[in-house]
């Protein structure tokens, strides 16, 4: 599994500016609360080092894809498989494609990247209204496009339902996460060393 330098690592080796890091460790962080907060009152099966990991690097070719006007999605999916990471490249291309049939089974932490980076816009946390709002103008222009957003936009909201099905708090909770006083970096860090024992004041 890469450590947390070793996504940092890699993010710098491929040139990946820095609001898109900022937009990704948002992301991260989203996925990390969801995740501790399942394992704890759900016992999810989730493995958090991998959620964090494919978080962080779910856009890891995203400016590469807009200079050269490739699948982002799909890019970055065939480079972490071809550095040994399956897991985490699954991650990585399901954050656009994702496989229905994991609807059927329980929470998985692809689930949970697609949910979290539909929860933030550019920088910021936001609800799924706003964001897909943002989405609509950015790149609703043709048909084809609407349907595919309409589509992304519903998925979105049954994720949702299934995540806080049962949770101890609503979506609107994660807009708190915006406040977070420590730095993301230092919050991984933490919960790649000691997650087993973590009683949630990482957060």
């Amino acid at each position: 599994m890469l450590s947390v330098k070793d996504c940092y690592s890699l993010l710098e080796k491929e040139g990946v500016p820095p609001h898109i890091i900022s937009h990704s460790e948002k992301v991260a962080l989203l996925s990390l609360f969801l995740g501790c907060r399942l394992k704890k009152e759900f016992k999810a099966n989730l493995e958090i080092p991998l959620l964090i990991a494919g978080a962080l690097l779910h856009d890891i070719k995203k400016y590469e894809a807009i200079l050269k006007g490739t699948n982002h999605a799909i890019a970055g999916y065939r480079f972490l498989k071809s550095l040994g990471y399956p897991k985490i490249a699954s991650i990585i291309k399901s954050h656009v494609y994702l496989d229905l049939s994991t609807l059927k089974g329980p929470i998985t932490e692809e689930e949970i990247v697609y949910y979290t980076d539909k929860r933030v816009k550019h920088e910021e946390i936001v609800c799924l209204k706003e964001r897909f709002s943002d989405l609509k103008m950015r790149y609703g222009r043709t048909p084809s496009s609407q349907i595919r957003i309409y589509f992304l936009e519903k998925l979105s909201y049954v994720i949702e339902d299934r995540i806080f099905k049962g949770l101890s708090f609503g979506p609107e909770k994660l807009l708190t996460l915006e406040r977070l006083e420590k730095e993301a970096r230092d919050v991984f860090e933490a919960c790649f060393k000691d997650c087993s024992n973590c009683r949630g004041e990482v957060f």
